[in-house]
């Protein structure tokens, strides 16, 4: 069961769902970093943020979307 705690949200995130919109992918090609978009949901609450600079090498694939957001997650385990 994975925690979250982000800075903005004055709530800890217990076990949530996680969705990724992959309509807001960003590619900064040159850097080799994506971002998108996630909803994290629990039985009371939603939070969006932004999975920000993820490092990709040499390319990526939507399937690898969610697999970097889980990755990307992991610093702001509680």
């Amino acid at each position: 069961m994975a925690t979250y705690k982000f800075e903005q949200f004055k709530v800890e995130i217990v076990n949530p769902t996680v969705t990724v919109n992959m309509n807001t992918i960003r590619d900064k090609a040159i850097d080799k970093l994506l971002s998108v978009d996630i909803i994290l949901t629990t039985n009371t609450a939603s939070f969006g943020v932004t999975a920000e600079d993820m490092p990709y090498d040499p390319t990526w694939e939507d399937d690898m979307v969610a697999g970097m957001v889980n990755e990307w997650l992991v610093q702001f385990e509680v």
